[in-house]
């Protein structure tokens, strides 16, 4: 396959896309708004399942241990530690990790992850990643599309001439945007808190309660989530590993409470995240106050060994035309669909969209196939992450509702009727 593909979007969904691509021999450049040379991971866990483990024995060849597998979930009941306890297979890793070991197969970055990056094999193709690239521009003529950026350093325009064009930036896409595809976002009536503690600050009994299992604290309206993540730098070895936090907590759209917790500690009002180091204490400490008499002895500890965590809205939203510029664009991962994050499947979905690519590529399947797979695939996601979200933090009468509408999708893919509607 021996074509020009641009990635608009240079995190996860654009460099398993980009990756696949480069395999596959074709010339691919990322064009990421980003300027750092190395992207922070924002102190982020990411799990994964079926697919991402695909991906990676398919196209991984750095031989880099990716993530650690998670053995059991366990829960616990307001103050019960451990209310019950099941199986799992989640593999869960750090968003630093696996975007270095995405990066040092896509385009040879060296990092502490991957100090020595795979050889060019012969077939593979080119894979450029440009950062500091803003997109501004996408036009399409006799089956070529144009990319038109700016260097977000100098200022200078640029354009590539493509064959294809892939739209992997995330919930605010600017592919979308340009294009104006319809999309339909809302936000789900709550945030997410999040931070990394070092393992090694934990007393013996709390490190081994969290040791190779996925952790619910569950209480009224709310609930935390907790597991055992390798550094950025790739480091396994107990001690030194990091626990992930992810706490979802209720808060009415632009309330005085909501306006509170997004004005950081210049007095910037964030519109969707206060990044790491910018979160008011204040504001982190009177949450974490109030519900420490409601939470197992585990979590009080881990809670309070937080110095700088941060706070992201918790958004979703579905696009429902995956394809444009007559089969030679396409939106893929957060771009066409964010999920609630209670199931940790963007990594997935993003995996999930590029394998399915592969029979594309390879001329054995229709792009329209392929939409209409991966159209039914991320609104069954979409779908259970409002299902957990009500289970997790809503009323009764939410959760219902969630599940009657899950359970209606499930019927209509079932008798063949479009699922994306």
């Amino acid at each position: 396959m021996n074509k020009t593909v641009v990635i608009v979007g240079g995190s996860l969904s654009g460099l398993i896309c980009g990756v696949q691509l480069k395999r596959l021999g074709c010339k691919v450049t990322i064009l990421e708004k980003d300027g750092s040379a190395e992207r922070e991971s924002a102190h982020a866990g990411v799990g994964f399942r079926v697919n991402v483990e695909t991906f990676l024995k398919q196209y991984d060849v750095s031989g880099v241990t990716a993530a650690i597998p998670s053995s059991a979930s366990q829960f616990a009941l307001f103050k019960r530690p451990k209310a019950l306890v099941t199986g799992s297979n989640l593999r869960v890793t750090s968003w630093g990790h696996l975007y270095r070991i995405l990066r040092a197969n896509f385009d040879g970055f060296t990092s502490d992850s991957c100090p020595t990056p795979p050889a060019q094999r012969e077939t593979d193709g080119e894979g450029r990643y440009l950062i500091g690239s803003r997109v501004t521009e996408l036009q399409y003529a006799d089956g070529i599309v144009t990319v038109r950026y700016t260097d977000s350093e100098t200022g200078l325009e640029s354009r590539i001439d493509a064959d294809f064009v892939i739209g992997a930036d995330g919930i605010h896409s600017t592919v979308r945007d340009l294009l104006h595809l319809p999309m339909k976002k809302e936000y789900a009536g709550y945030v997410s808190w999040r931070a990394t503690v070092p393992e090694s600050l934990l007393s013996k009994e709390s490190a081994e309660y969290f040791s190779d299992a996925v952790s619910v604290n569950q209480f009224r309206h709310s609930y935390m989530m907790c597991y055992v993540i390798p550094t950025d730098s790739g480091s396994f070895a107990p001690g030194e590993r990091l626990m992930n936090i992810v706490w979802y907590y209720n808060v009415k759209e632009d309330s005085e409470e909501f306006n509170r917790i997004f004005t950081d500690i210049h007095g910037v009002r964030h519109r969707n995240t206060v990044p790491h180091g910018l979160v008011k204490s204040e504001e982190w400490e009177r949450v974490r106050d109030a519900f420490k008499p409601r939470l197992a002895a585990p979590f009080v500890e881990l809670l309070y060994k937080v110095k700088t965590p941060y706070v992201t809205k918790v958004n979703d939203s579905i696009c429902t035309q995956p394809t444009f510029f007559e089969g030679h664009g396409i939106l893929v991962g957060d771009a066409l669909t964010t999920l609630r994050p209670h199931t940790g499947s963007a990594a997935e979905q993003a995996a999930f969209h590029c394998l399915c690519l592969g029979p594309v590529w390879e001329g054995k399947k229709t792009l329209e196939a392929w939409s209409r797979e991966v159209r039914t695939y991320s609104k069954r996601l979409w779908l259970i992450g409002r299902l957990v979200g009500a289970f997790g933090q809503g009323t009764v009468l939410e959760l219902l509702k969630a599940l009657f509408l899950y359970v209606t999708f499930l019927i209509r893919c079932k008798v063949g009727c479009s699922g994306m509607k």
